[in-house]
């Protein structure tokens, strides 16, 4: 069983007292009496409650007065959070001066047990709605505060774009790496920090448009002062909590110019390799596919073959026969290939990503 919820109530009036003790004190609270402030400001100290109802005007003080007591007191510095209900006599409209004090809500005299108990609840549940959403802002804010730290204390340089290729974020180590201050940076087209410009920037968008990420790509990339800088990237999309894309995320790492002499090299082989076999496979497959493909098509319009059967079998083959065309002129149009795992340590063209 949960333990009773602490009550401090604070008032003058021995009618009040009374109404508050058969009210509230039963299994779910634990009411505490005082009849003026001094005498709250005590109980508080014996021990912290869940919920503090005091009179707007006490004996030795008023309720605004107490509750900036309670405020200002070191000993319960850790326990500012604690709601405050304050009792005012009827037809008095002050609340608005109440809440902006801090005061969680605001009773107006007379009530009755069951009122009392009624408001009690709706303050607490009130209560507790709130500091939730107090910690979970202060959790994002501290998630927030955490990852800034990370990016900021990145080696590499991270920038983002949004979808019109305009750099909206940049960290220490890209500002190091172009030479120019965030304020230089964010604003610009991110092509303007390329070497070949919008050719770069118009390459780099196709792959990420069939592949959604790039990793490892090598470019150059503009210094002030007109100095080539090689770098890897690593590209992805930025999207929205509806999956709408928003941007891209760009993480630069500068290499030396032989490995990137080195890279480019390879990859204008690698490249030429892949055309060469791609251009052979087409013209290898076309030559037997071409008779397979007509023929199947001039049975499939004879209208002397009754049996539905066959005919079926015969769309079939020119379905598939269909899609292998389609497959071979992808293969020879192919001029940036683009691999992905097929089995674990084996690798294979990506024909649909590759451009």
């Amino acid at each position: 069983m949960e333990n009773p919820k602490q009550i401090l109530f604070i008032d003058a009036d021995e009618k009040y007292r009374r109404t508050a003790e058969s009210a509230l004190n039963h299994g779910l609270y634990d009411c505490r009496l005082c009849r003026n402030g001094e005498a709250g400001l005590a109980s508080i100290a014996v021990r912290i409650p869940d919920v503090v109802i005091v009179d707007g005007q006490l004996e030795d003080m008023t309720g605004e007065e107490f509750y900036m007591r309670f405020l200002t007191d070191p000993r319960f510095r850790a326990n500012r959070d604690v709601p405050f209900i304050v009792l005012t006599p009827n037809g008095i409209r002050n609340r608005t001066h109440y809440y902006n004090l801090g005061f969680s809500a605001c009773l107006s005299k007379p009530f009755n047990a069951s009122e009392l108990v009624e408001f009690v609840e709706d303050v607490m549940v009130s209560h507790q709605l709130k500091m939730e959403e107090v910690n979970c802002w202060e959790t994002i804010r501290e998630a927030k505060d955490f990852l800034e730290r990370v990016v900021e204390s990145s080696a590499e340089a991270i920038v983002t774009t949004n979808t019109r290729g305009v750099v909206t974020y940049c960290n220490r180590a890209a500002e190091e790496l172009f030479g120019v201050p965030f304020e230089e940076i964010v604003g610009k087209r991110v092509g303007s920090f390329m070497v070949n410009g919008n050719a770069d920037l118009l390459k780099i968008s196709a792959l990420l448009k069939k592949r959604n990420k790039v990793q490892n790509y090598k470019i150059l990339l503009l210094k002030r002062g007109g100095r080539r800088i090689p770098v890897n990237l690593s590209l992805s999309i930025m999207k929205d909590s509806a999956g709408k894309p928003m941007g891209t995320l760009s993480i630069c790492k500068e290499i030396g110019a032989g490995q990137f002499a080195e890279y480019d090299k390879n990859e204008s082989d690698r490249v030429t390799a892949v055309v060469e076999t791609a251009v052979a496979v087409n013209h290898a497959i076309n030559n037997p596919l071409v008779p397979i493909l007509g023929n199947a098509q001039f049975l499939l319009q004879d209208e002397r073959l009754p049996q539905e059967d066959i005919r079926r079998r015969l769309r079939v083959i020119v379905k598939n026969a269909l899609r292998i065309r389609d497959i071979t002129q992808k293969l020879a149009n192919i001029s940036h290939p683009v691999t992905k795992e097929y089995l674990k340590g084996t690798r294979m063209l990506d024909i649909e990503a590759s451009t």
